[in-house]
């Protein structure tokens, strides 16, 4: 679990990463985990390639309380950041 900053109402917004599959063999990895707060949470998937990170999760009350745009940014540089993330 990461940490990644707080919410509104200053409660931890964090990322769990529940598995990894790599894809088309080492050009591109692609990642699953959890965006929360301890209240709502929402699914995730990451795809790591060359060219960049590309971010995708579905609606969210979580969005109420902190800036999509802000997380996707966050988990778009740990993802880049990491050769391997466990």
């Amino acid at each position: 679990m990461i940490y990644l900053t707080n919410d509104l109402l200053d409660q931890a917004v964090y990322f769990e990463l529940r598995s990894q599959e790599p894809h088309r063999k080492g050009v591109e990895s692609i990642y699953f985990g959890l965006l929360g707060n301890g209240v709502h949470e929402v699914a995730v998937t990451l795809k790591k390639s060359r060219g960049g990170v590309e971010v995708a999760f579905g609606r969210s009350e979580l969005f109420s309380f902190v800036e999509e745009d802000s997380m996707r940014r966050m988990l778009g540089e740990v993802i880049r950041a990491k050769k391997t993330l466990h």
